[in-house]
């Protein structure tokens, strides 16, 4: 598929608008009425500023920076060997990694105890925002 060079002016032009912009239906979608959202592969952009239908690949670096990332998937395949809980380094923090059971019971939890010095191994009725 050959790439066409659209002219800056038409570019400008349509870029600077106050009406959704569509190119091929749903290939790509300004939503200008719902707060600039972008739709790539969906004529319909969620209630995300960018919304992307189908698979999609990042290549190089991914810098995510906010304070919650939800990761809504069925399976997680992880590369590498190592994965690093605390990365900013507070000191006397505790870290772990929380099993939501749901309905069956309390939460499963593991954890470094940084009072105790040693790791534990607990059920807990915490949502995780706290240490048990």
């Amino acid at each position: 598929m050959a790439i066409t060079k659209i002219a800056g002016e038409l570019l400008e032009s349509n870029l600077i608008r106050s009406t959704d912009l569509a190119f091929n239906t749903d290939i790509l979608v300004v939503d200008v009425d719902n707060g600039g959202r972008i739709g790539i592969g969906t004529a319909a952009p969620g209630n995300f500023k960018l919304d992307v239908l189908g698979d999609t690949r990042i290549t190089g670096d991914l810098t995510v920076t906010g304070s919650t990332t939800t990761i809504d998937s069925q399976n997680l395949s992880i590369e590498d060997n190592m994965i690093v809980l605390n990365s900013s380094g507070s000191v006397g923090n505790d870290a772990g990694i929380m099993i939501n059971r749901g309905g069956a019971g309390d939460s499963a939890v593991m954890y470094w105890d940084e009072d105790l010095d040693k790791f534990r191994v607990a059920t807990t009725t915490g949502d995780g925002s706290t240490r048990t």
